[in-house]
């Protein structure tokens, strides 16, 4: 049985469903016990999701901001491409205790995992 699973989201936090399920996966993966570490990488499009300070509710949806930082306050770590970040919204205030990354470290961080699912 796998013991460490990173979710990749490559999806924008609106739009599309697929970041909702990517954080909540991780976030369900640890809160039930069926995966001792999970872990988000936020990729692309995706590192849209750790700007700080959305207001979804302004368009009628959830919040990631929320689960991540549940995700990270039960230990779980939140990577964010800075390459792909700064291409997309280069100064914007990040959620604290998201761990900023070079592209050339994903390779690294992914080779600790068992199980990579991607959103």
């Amino acid at each position: 049985m796998a013991d460490k699973m990173i979710v990749i989201i490559r999806k924008p936090p609106y739009g599309t469903e697929e970041a909702f399920a990517g954080a909540r996966l991780a976030l369900g993966g640890l809160v039930s016990g069926a995966i001792d570490k999970a872990d988000v990488l936020l990729i692309g499009d995706g590192t849209f999701n750790a700007i700080e300070s959305q207001v979804p509710a302004a368009i009628e949806m959830p919040s990631n901001e929320e689960a991540l930082e549940n995700l990270m306050d039960m230990e779980g770590s939140v990577f964010c491409v800075i390459e792909d970040l700064d291409l997309r919204a280069s100064g914007a205030k990040i959620l604290d205790g998201i761990k900023l990354i070079n592209r050339a470290d994903v390779r690294d961080i992914m080779d600790q995992y068992q199980v990579v699912n991607t959103f």
